[in-house]
């Protein structure tokens, strides 16, 4: 705690110091024939072109370079907090992470789920929630999507679009060096990039980063004995989490010969080294929270064990042992008993363009890689009772074209196809309890092995056809087909006396599925233009993500017998939505506002069984998201900005009557034959408001100085995060500050700054489900990053 007072302290000394200046300047009167400054341009990509934002009818949010820099956004989730109803988490297991915008989104615990929000690194979809730990650094520009996107961006698509766009090569030399200290997780990072010209035609940008977090969660587990295994805990399984390494780097080239070609090649490669361990707490409500403590299941004997050194309450303190170095024979992944990750993520792109006049050829190609291995432990006690070494290796290879016109005349449209091949597998070796040493497999302690194959192949054809029915107002209609066809297989390896025991698929035997899907996605949007700086639009979306087959920890008898049981339905959806967008006052002030309503029919969503530590998807019924946007940003002075937005959004489930219950109402009424009605309940990270409103000053003080301050104040309305719908994972509402102060020199050539996020240290769960092994009231919450208070320096050459 001495920690983070003394950096909170510093904050708040500096931003004092700043304060005075600001207000002085915001009640300062203009010097005569004096006028507001003009906001930044922005161009998005939203339609896969060049636009202005005020001119494309879609609700987006664009977050600049200088706005992602002046917040320190290095990874995926800082974007969410910067994007109103986006909110992202990550996980080492599962899926990788989850995330969802409106409360639309899929959950990490199953690895065969693929996200309802697709992800877009220059240009290249990155379907995997694991790359939300790539680390993020060199930007040009992320663009938020909100609603169904199937038009131009297709696959897994139904919820929104995040588009991540790095920073492009310059004409001229640059290079930029810049390090920096988080005071309450320890951070330290260093980033830099040089960026010039190799030749008149070729053009090229290296970039890269290191960071090294400590973490903030305090790993109290002793050592001792231990009532699981017949040996004693070793101590705990790591120290602060969750901690990292990270190493990233990129190259990107761009060639113009000529005035009708060019090629941008852009390759990034990230690797992570960590302790293994989530920003995952045990929390309690009644009944458990009455004991204090958390449990866990000894499945030999039944018994029901209560670890002392546990807690039940979201405090950044939590109780993990590593696993007893005797049970480690003949499990190299598991290594010295202690939780660990490691990540290597690759993303590769060649984007080629050919005018033609006024038509445009645009070829995409994309590789992915993706390998990682996790050792975690997830009954959260000090004892290691669930422990489990998993492994994913997966890649991607794309291929997109498209052909644009930009003709006079008031007809204009945009054909392409696209098709993509992928291929993962997944190992799962966990240890769910102590029944000896399997002599037959070289004195093994751990239950079982199993290993699951998948591949698949997606095309995809689109068009949109734009008429003007009068010089100001145009009607745009398009459709996508796409057809999917996925493969999957997966067997038990080896399985010993309590594997045997859990009634799981025999060695030697297979479960395989064969599925395929297609799917026409229509839109149509009709656009009126009263004059150049005012937009309204009204627009019919949908969007599609198609079926798929369950990749299970366990793989049950069950499924051999009926493979049927893995698979699920697509998830599609339709709705309307009408917007305005414009700019007054000399671009002064940008604006605009939107409301919505669509329907979600089968929402994949991921079950958990806790006794058998086994995540399935299943579909909801149908499912509703009601809501209204509105931002507004005020460039009142050439150094003074303003923003504000605000969002109510009514997500809820229409029908869902076959939701798997959570442990505190099974054997209830309510609960019949393990299921029981969520139909009316809000989605999951579907808070109803949310409100911000902040701003940012930035003049010359004194001689060869310039200096700045901004702030942000954010609420968050309530919302649910338990995966299965207990009130017991709800959030209450909440506010959260962010602000950062700047000196350095006119010309940007360095800069001291100091940045303060979420420093009300609000600490909550995003994700919570029951807890593995626990009893009714406990569970597992995956929280966020707490208050964070970075000092940093960059120079710019």
């Amino acid at each position: 705690m001495g920690r983070a007072r003394n950096g909170f302290h510093l904050a708040v000394s500096l931003l004092a110091l700043a304060l005075p200046n600001a207000a002085h300047a915001q009640n300062e009167a203009p010097a005569e024939g004096s006028h507001a400054g003009e906001l930044d341009a922005i161009v998005v990509t939203a339609r896969r072109r060049a636009e202005s934002v005020i001119d494309v009818p879609v609700a987006v949010s664009a977050i600049s370079a200088k706005a992602l820099d002046t917040a320190h956004v290095t990874d995926v989730t800082q974007i969410a907090q910067m994007t109103p109803q986006l909110l992202i988490a990550p996980a080492s297991g599962g899926g990788g992470g989850t995330i969802s915008i409106r409360g639309v989104g899929s959950s990490y615990l199953d690895p065969g789920i693929e996200q309802s929000v697709g992800v877009l690194v220059d240009n290249v979809s990155v379907g995997r929630g694991r790359f939300i730990m790539a680390s993020q650094f060199d930007l040009q520009q992320v663009e938020v999507l909100k609603g169904p996107q199937a038009l131009f961006f297709g696959k897994n698509s139904p919820a929104g679009v995040i588009s991540i766009t790095s920073a492009s090569p310059t004409r001229d030399f640059a290079a930029m060096v810049r390090g920096g200290y988080e005071f309450e997780a320890r951070e330290k990072y260093v980033e830099g990039f040089v960026s010039g010209p190799l030749s008149d035609t070729l053009l090229a940008r290296v970039a890269g980063k290191f960071s090294d977090l400590d973490g903030w969660l305090k790993n109290v587990a002793p050592g001792g004995a231990n009532p699981i295994y017949p040996f004693a805990i070793p101590g705990p399984a790591t120290g602060d989490a969750p901690a990292y390494q990270s190493y990233s780097g990129r190259l990107t080239l761009k060639w113009e010969p000529t005035s009708d070609f060019d090629a941008t090649f852009k390759f990034s490669a990230n690797y992570l080294k960590g302790n293994g361990d989530d920003a995952i707490e045990g929390f309690c409500a009644a009944p458990a929270s009455a004991r204090g403590q958390l449990s866990t299941t000894n499945l030999v004997t039944g018994q029901q064990v209560f670890d002392p050194n546990s807690d039940c309450n979201l405090n950044k303190v939590r109780a993990q042992g590593a696993l007893p170095s005797q049970v480690l024979n003949n499990w190299p992944g598991a290594k010295d008993g202690h939780s660990y990750n490691r990540l290597n993520t690759y993303v590769g792109s060649l984007v080629l363009n050919y005018h033609f006049n006024d038509i445009t050829l645009t070829s995409v190609s994309g590789y992915t890689k993706l390998k990682g291995k996790n050792l975690g432990f997830y009954d959260l006690t000090s004892f290691a009772a669930v422990g489990s070494y998993l492994v994913e290796d997966t890649r991607t290879w794309s291929q997109e074209l498209r052909l644009t016109s930009d003709l006079d005349g008031p007809l204009n449209f945009s054909l392409g196809g696209f098709f993509e091949d992928s291929k993962r597998n997944n190992t799962f070796q966990p240890i769910l309890g102590f029944v000896g040493f399997d002599a037959a497999n070289g004195n093994s302690a751990y239950t079982f092995e199993n290993r699951w194959d998948n591949s698949g192949n997606t095309y995809a054809a689109f068009g949109q056809l734009r008429y003007k029915l009068i010089d100001n107002l145009e009607l745009a209609g398009g459709v996508r087909f796409t057809h999917e066809k996925k493969e999957i297989a997966g067997r038990n390896l080896y399985l010993n006396l309590l594997g045997q025991a859990f009634g799981l698929l025999p060695v030697g035997q297979t479960v395989q599925q064969d599925l395929s899907f297609s799917n026409w996605s229509p839109e149509a949007t009709l656009t009126f233009k009263p004059q150049d700086n005012l937009m309204t639009y009204v627009a019919y979306k949908t969007g599609f993500k198609s079926g798929g087959i369950s990749t299970p920890a366990t793989i049950s008898a069950v499924y051999g017998a009926n493979p049927s049981l893995l698979s699920f339905r697509p998830e599609k959806s339709k709705g309307f939505e009408a917007g305005i967008k414009g700019e007054l006052a000399g671009r002064s002030i940008r604006f605009d506002l939107v409301a919505y309503r669509y329907t979600f029919e089968d929402l994949q969503l991921t079950s958990f069984e806790p006794t058998l530590i086994a995540y399935f998807i299943k579909n909801a019924g149908r499912s509703r998201t009601t809501g209204v946007e509105a931002s507004i940003a005020w460039q009142a002075t050439p150094e003074l900005g303003l923003h504000a937005s605000g969002s109510y959004n009514d997500a809820k489930y229409l029908s869902f009557q076959n939701a798997q219950c959570y442990l505190k109402i099974v054997g209830t009424p309510a609960c019949a034959n393990g299921f029981y009605d969520r139909s009316g309940q809000s989605l999951p990270r579907a808070p109803k408001w949310t409100f911000n409103f902040g701003g940012s000053y930035e003049r010359e003080v004194g001689s060869g100085l310039k200096a700045g301050l901004s702030s942000e104040v954010i609420y968050t309305d309530r919302f649910f995060t338990d995966e299965q719908g207990s009130p017991d994972g709800v959030v209450d509402a909440f506010w959260r500050l962010n602000a950062s102060v700047h000196v350095g020199s006119p010309d940007d050539r360095w800069e001291l700054a100091l940045i303060g996020r979420n420093l009300t240290d609000r600490y909550y769960q995003l994700v919570s489900n029951d807890k593995t092994f626990g009893t009714p009231g406990e569970y597992g919450g995956f929280t966020l990053r707490p208050r964070e208070v970075v000092l940093q320096a960059t120079v710019r050459f």
